[in-house]
């Protein structure tokens, strides 16, 4: 079998791949298809983060591989950011990247162990924009979040109510978003609850003023869906996807420390 070759632009990659870092410390998935190039990074086991901008060039060949920590780091460098372009090549689980500047090339060789990339569950469609999307305020949705994990506190401390038991309650029917602490009850159409935590950290990932706000239903089960939240920053859109959760998978995780959690 032929390896996968492909050039794609040195500074648009490696300003990717910053913002990718800077979020998460775990592999990167990259995916590249036609005109698009999309880095992907996990948050936790609800929240999938994703920068995805166009190619200088579309391109017939598709690509996808894991980029491990330390190989995003050198790629992310201030070094590496000066490269006009960087030639990938993928046969298997082999992966590299060839850079060339005026003192010579450099090829960096890794192993693409996708076993290594703990994605949540429905992953593959948590990556997949909705096209039904509700312009939404920034400062509204984060203002309203805010005060709905205000509300639950108060719930918590003067109602006795388990935090397991509380959530922030999204709605988006008739393309009005709703946003509400309650306790958790049974789901309804398009009415999905979320951990409360992770709703302000989705809204800590994107920082345009205006958002791009869906709810997707999961076919495989239909009381539970995901929520995306699109931004702008420069050439890349952030796309973040939060799964919901219900009375049976209310319990909630503890979130340890650090930035991709």
């Amino acid at each position: 079998m032929e390896p996968k070759r492909l050039l794609v632009d040195g500074k648009m990659l490696c300003t990717g791949i910053q913002k990718a870092v800077s979020r998460s410390d775990e592999p990167i998935l990259c995916l590249i298809r036609e005109d698009k190039i999309t880095l992907v990074a996990v948050s936790g086991l609800r929240l999938v983060i994703s920068w995805e901008a166009r190619l200088r060039e579309p391109t017939a060949t598709t690509m996808a591989f894991l980029i491990p920590p330390l190989v995003a780091e050198l790629l992310s460098s201030n070094t590496i950011c000066t490269q006009i372009g960087i030639a990938f090549e993928l046969h298997g689980q082999n992966a590299a990247a060839r850079l060339t500047d005026h003192f010579g090339s450099y090829e960096l060789r890794w192993k693409s162990d996708f076993a290594s990339f703990a994605g949540p569950k429905a992953f593959a469609q948590l990556i997949q924009a909705p096209n039904a999307l509700v312009t939404v305020p920034h400062l509204r949705f984060s203002d309203a979040a805010h005060q709905a994990v205000a509300k639950l506190g108060y719930m918590h401390a003067d109602r006795q109510i388990s935090p397991s038991k509380l959530a922030v309650l999204i709605d988006l029917n008739f393309g009005q978003l709703l946003v509400n602490g309650e306790e958790i009850v049974t789901a309804e159409s398009r009415r999905y609850y979320f951990d409360p935590r992770l709703v302000i950290r989705t809204l800590e990932f994107v920082r345009e003023e205006t958002l791009r706000v869906g709810i997707t239903p999961l076919p495989s089960e239909p009381r539970r869906g995901y929520m995306s939240v699109l931004s702008k920053d420069g050439e890349w859109t952030i796309h973040c996807a939060l799964l919901s959760i219900d009375k049976d998978t209310q319990e909630l995780y503890p979130i340890p420390p650090g930035r991709n959690r």
